[in-house]
């Protein structure tokens, strides 16, 4: 499906951000800026998770698999996990924009 769809790793608008993506919910640290990049989806995407805040529950929903990605503490829905093999991790976390909130350094 995204075969076609290059990642400009090169690009310096890939992660300009500094600070830590938190859930909005309960401000849990989610996601670093070093490991989002333009997916091309229309998502926030990103390659990694910081620690062990978010958890996975496998969904059998809509006649597919798929991995649901939640916010450890709170439990709030963040978005899903898909195969990319663009990625140095070779999966995509797909993140709904509203679930989380980028948290800049002082």
């Amino acid at each position: 499906m995204f075969k076609n769809r290059q990642i400009d790793w090169a690009n310096p608008h890939q992660h300009p951000q500094t600070g830590v993506y938190v859930c909005r919910r309960c401000g849990a640290a989610l996601f670093s800026p070093a490991q989002k990049f333009d997916s091309r989806t229309g998502f926030p995407s990103f390659w990694g998770h910081l620690g062990q805040n978010v958890r996975f529950h496998l969904l059998d929903t809509y006649g597919r698999e798929r991995t649901q990605l939640l916010c450890h503490h709170c439990g709030g829905h963040l978005g899903h996990l898909f195969q990319d093999a663009r990625t140095p991790s070779k999966v995509r976390y797909c993140i709904n924009a509203d679930s989380i909130h980028l948290q800049e350094k002082d």
